[in-house]
């Protein structure tokens, strides 16, 4: 408990104590005491209180001011606004201020709509680009070097084709070569 509050609990005390030894009102239970005594030990109360419970009890009232004032002003302010809404509704201001706010806003929300639409499109658009560099790269990088590869393959194939072919011809040739000699010499010999 810190001296503060040792202080505080002394004066307590000590009211207790002027409030017992008080002289009674005849027939009741009420008592006679100095004024000026009591007094004296609420200021010392006070002066003793910690500076916590005197700076909440500061605030407290600063808040109590502070909402009477806005309840004031709050007030004033209904008042106003409820005059100025009776005179916008007898002219019909509110709906043609509305209508000319609601076209404000759609027009602003047409225009947005509209901008965020074309940095979408410029968006893929950039996206794509960026897609065809990549096709572009991979074509050169992978796709080109395996169609060479498969031309030369193919024209390798093509040309052992080519020799096999004419292997056959000769072969062919040699043959039919061959058979009209052996017919010549059979036909000599008969």
């Amino acid at each position: 408990m810190s001296d503060a509050s040792i202080r505080v609990m002394a004066f307590l005390d000590e009211l207790e104590e002027i409030i017992a030894n008080a002289s009674k009102v005849p027939f009741s239970e009420k008592a006679i005491v100095e004024s000026n005594e009591i007094q004296t030990i609420i200021d010392d109360m006070r002066a003793a209180m910690p500076h916590d419970i005197q700076q909440a009890k500061w605030i407290k009232d600063e808040q109590d001011r502070i909402l009477n004032e806005a309840r004031t002003e709050y007030d004033k302010i209904i008042v106003a606004a409820k005059k100025q809404a009776e005179y916008l509704v007898e002219n019909d201001m509110i709906k043609k201020e509305a209508e000319k706010r609601a076209a404000a806003l759609i027009s602003e929300a047409e225009n947005h709509s509209r901008y965020i639409k074309l940095r979408s499109y410029e968006y893929i658009d950039k996206l794509l680009y960026d897609m065809q560099n990549d096709i572009g790269r991979l074509a050169g990088e992978y796709i080109q070097p395996m169609n060479d590869f498969f031309i030369q393959t193919i024209n390798d194939l093509n040309g052992k084709v080519n020799n096999n072919r004419r292997e056959m011809k000769d072969l062919s040739e040699k043959l039919a070569n061959g058979y009209e000699s052996t017919e010549a010499s059979e036909e000599k010999e008969q």
